[in-house]
């Protein structure tokens, strides 16, 4: 007998519906390698304007916080001791059902609902997010621990770098055979140990790579690299996550190269031991997850890590951290909890200790049909006297679902901040019509939800939350529709209430605008990354909106990479965590011609954005050509090249600008150094004449070569 489907309502649960779908209502679908199938720990990131001593979560473990005006952060990172987070609940976290084991959705969890201190002076918000190995958490850590000070008279700048797949022996991050560059690498989910100096995750320090390098380089010089990353653990064939290093390329590997890689056979020790590296390895699972729900903690717990370390190496270091990591869903005005906590602690560290910068990548998916704008005249009045009556006016999202995605789909709607109230606006789903399933309407009433049921699973969920990361001046109404994967796993061990998939196909998601409003800003619409990073399994497709309006390609035939009257927009196509006030937003280019990438993304501020939230600010090279596509730089082993591409290899081309510019002496902000830069590199290509003219809405100041101009 086939399913069912039938609409219920889903209560009220959590603040977020990324943690209500992963962890409770679709809970079994949402994190890539499936329900864990060994004892593990929550993670998870809380906020307060106004921590007050003694609020922590007495069963969460918090790792070390850099703290260099005294004072605590408004934002930490925490991860869950074993055992605290399950069906009977944890103090202060709610009830968290166990992943893969909810019988329908019917359990709540509260994890990240605020939690108000006993003096109700504190107003805490929590966000759970992706489990970590048990393995993985050091139990007997205390924050006050420390790491002996690696005093370095020679260090000038510190390069930070946050990615996947680090090969921290590698001869490009060495001052000469057998020295090590990388002062402290801090691979997240290695496994703990006793008497760590971190929360969770694994620490290496400099003298434990020296170590190792000395043990696997032979007599002549040639270090057995693969049989180093095993005895170290960074490679282990066990484990259900793909080893990054255990291939020819890692992201971070490369990205880490470009950044402050560096060839100490033609440099000399005493220039390469300037520059100091400290590296953090994100869990694979963050890298793997689509949702972007567990990338918080542990970049934001990276960031600290970082700085703390920094300070330890030599008393008052410029810092320049990289990480090319990006999401394609999120306000995009500055709000989101990540940027909101970069910008405080990277301003704090500027104003008191020394100058400190952030490089983020402008995003790849400026061709993807990943975002819409709709303003007041994209509402029309339905005459018909459809499900969205004849007094008010609706506009449609066509969203493309497509067939054999095993991972989950979230699509964003964003309200204005200004002249709207909750109510204003309604969200009808309607489903492909081929599956006889009925349309379903939610209004704007805060943290309401409803539920697509596939006989006793929930395969789809449409919700509305006011999204508050700290304060309530960046409170923005958004409705989330989420949908099962089209293709789901049977090898679960769910076999008394199995996965179901969703209809692939063309969803419709119309927006309702009660009769009379005006929209005084535009809502905002975007669809999350859907895609398998580099080096992983692919196992989701990504969805689109598919406007019959949107141009695909100009009148030559090439890609269009203009936006027309459509409301999918190329434009605001952007790294949703690349829009706050302090990081330096880095697009690319094609060297040969000067021309923007056709995916690199940008945003501009004529749609109701804030001006700080304007990408990018400079473009850097990321194809050589037209048909040499990308850049090269070191594969996971020493004297191996890879090519790869994207906004993630040419911020690290500015990583480097950046820590050039600060071993100079400039003064706290390198941003106007690389202006002058970029300047004096335009009008060499202005001189050449051959490069197509500078893009300032795509490109921004200018475009840094990788090596030199084309040409030279």
């Amino acid at each position: 007998m086939a399913d069912s489907y039938h609409w219920r309502d889903d209560g009220i649960k959590a603040v977020d519906p990324y943690e209500d779908w992963l962890l409770d209502t679709g809970a079994g679908y949402g994190f890539p390698f499936g329900p864990p199938n060994e004892a593990h720990c929550y993670t998870g990131t809380e906020a307060s304007e106004n921590f007050i001593a003694g609020d922590e979560n007495p069963d969460a473990i918090y790792p070390k916080l850099y703290r260099p005006d005294g004072k605590q952060p408004s934002f930490r990172p925490f991860v869950l001791r074993e055992g605290s987070v399950g069906r009977g609940g944890a103090a202060g976290q709610g009830n968290i059902v166990d992943q893969g084991k909810n019988t329908g959705g019917q359990e709540s969890i509260a994890g990240c609902a605020s939690k108000n201190s006993e003096d109700g002076t504190s107003g805490i918000k929590r966000r759970i997010g992706v489990p970590l190995r048990a393995a993985s958490v050091n139990q007997s850590y205390e924050p006050g621990m420390t790491t002996n000070p690696v005093v370095s008279s020679s260090a000038k700048v510190v390069v930070g770098v946050i990615d996947d797949g680090i090969a921290i022996a590698n001869r490009r991050f060495q001052s000469e055979l057998g020295s090590a560059r990388i002062d402290f690498a801090w691979v997240q989910d290695g496994d703990a140990l006793s008497g760590s100096n971190v929360a969770f995750g694994r620490e290496y320090t400099k003298a434990d790579i020296d170590d190792a390098l000395a043990e696997h380089t032979d007599a002549l010089g040639a270090t057995n690299e693969a049989a180093l990353y095993r005895a170290l653990g960074l490679v282990d064939s066990l484990k259900v996550m793909p080893n990054s290093l255990d291939g020819k390329t890692a992201h971070g590997t490369h990205v880490l190269d470009l950044a402050a890689g560096a060839d100490y056979e033609n440099t000399s020790s005493d220039v390469l031991e300037e520059d100091r590296i400290i590296t953090v390895q994100v869990p694979a699972a963050v890298t793997w997850d689509t949702s972007g729900m567990g990338l918080d903690s542990f970049i934001l717990a990276g960031v600290h890590y970082i700085l703390d370390r920094a300070d330890r190496i030599a008393p008052k270091l410029p810092v320049v951290i990289n990480f090319s990591y990006g999401l394609f869903g999120g306000p995009h005005d500055g709000t989101s909890l990540l940027e909101k906590a970069i910008d405080e602690i990277v301003t704090a560290r500027n104003d008191r200790v020394a100058p400190t910068s952030v490089v983020l990548p402008s995003g790849n998916h400026h061709l993807l049909r990943s975002h819409a704008v709709m303003s007041d005249a994209d509402f029309k009045i339905d005459g018909a006297g459809g499900s969205a009556g004849t007094t008010d006016c609706f506009c449609d999202l066509p969203w493309r679902v497509q067939p054999n995605d095993r991972t989950s789909s979230y699509l964003e709607i964003w309200m204005p901040k200004s002249d709207y109230q909750d109510g204003d606006i309604e969200v009808e789903v309607i489903p492909p019509t081929t599956d006889n399933i009925l349309p379903q309407r939610l209004s704007g009433v805060v943290n309401s939800a409803v539920v697509l049921n596939r006989g006793s699973r929930a395969v789809a969920r449409l919700s509305y939350d006011r999204h508050t990361p700290l304060s309530e001046e960046d409170e923005c109404g958004r409705f989330m529709v989420v949908l099962a994967p089209t293709e789901v796993r049977t090898d679960t061990a769910e076999h008394l209430n199995p996965l179901k998939s969703v209809p692939n196909g063309l969803w419709t998601v119309r927006v309702i605008k009660r009769s009379g409003k005006t929209l005084s800003e535009p809502i905002h619409v975007r669809i999350q990354r859907d895609a398998s990073p580099f080096g992983y399994p692919a196992l989701g497709r990504q969805s689109y909106f598919d406007d019959t309006a949107y141009q695909l390609y100009d009148r030559e035939g090439k890609l269009e990479v203009e936006d027309n009257h459509s409301i999918v927009k190329r434009a605001g196509s952007s790294n949703g965590l690349a829009t706050g006030t302090v990081p330096i937003v880095v697009a690319s280019h094609v060297e040969a011609t000067g021309r923007a990438a056709v995916y690199s993304g940008y945003q501009t501020t004529g749609t109701g954005l804030p001006e700080h939230s304007k990408t990018p600010f400079v473009s850097a090279e990321s194809d050589r050509s037209p048909v040499v596509r990308g850049v090269q730089a070191s594969g996971v082993n020493s004297g191996v090249l890879v090519t790869l591409d994207g906004t993630s290899v040419a911020a690290p081309i500015i990583t480097r600008a950046v820590a050039n510019a600060y071993k100079a002496g400039v003064a706290t902000s390198p941003v106007d150094e690389l202006q002058a830069q970029a300047i004096a590199i335009e009008a060499t290509r202005q001189a050449k004449g051959y490069f197509a003219p500078l893009d300032t809405n795509r490109q921004g100041v200018g475009r840094f070569p990788k090596d030199e101009i084309y040409g030279s």
